[in-house]
């Protein structure tokens, strides 16, 4: 599912990939950080990426994609993986998504930012 989004529409993406979790099997201990995960992005793409952004969610049969675009003006080439200090005032977003959600992939450019998550569904019990 695709859909186009402004800050008046973050708890629709927050709604979209909770509900989207759930059905695809991700475990309810993941979806709680799946959906914030998500939120962070969308909220980086209305604030840093012009006002609106692109969500995409897809379940498969491995578990849940999510795709989050903005137009903005990209990233910085060399973006910081570790977290920031107690003293910045920004920089958190990026490094808690990526500590929420595995197969984290970014793509950055003058056009705008595209962030790739995954969460897998949770392993069947015996």
């Amino acid at each position: 599912m695709t859909r186009e989004f402004t800050i008046d529409g973050l708890r629709r993406v927050r709604d979209l990939v909770e509900q989207t979790s759930r059905v695809a099997g991700v475990s309810a201990s993941n979806v709680p950080g799946l959906v914030i995960a998500v939120s962070e992005l969308a909220a980086n793409a209305v604030r840093h990426g012009g006002g609106s952004g692109r969500i995409v969610v897809e379940q498969t049969d491995e578990g849940v994609r999510v795709e989050v675009s903005d137009h903005g003006p990209g990233l910085p080439e060399h973006l910081s993986q570790d977290l920031p200090s107690p003293e910045a005032v920004s920089g958190r977003g990026l490094w808690m998504v990526r500590n929420l959600c595995r197969d984290l992939h970014i793509t950055s450019s003058a056009c705008g930012v595209t962030v790739r998550l995954f969460m897998p569904r949770a392993e069947p019990t015996a």
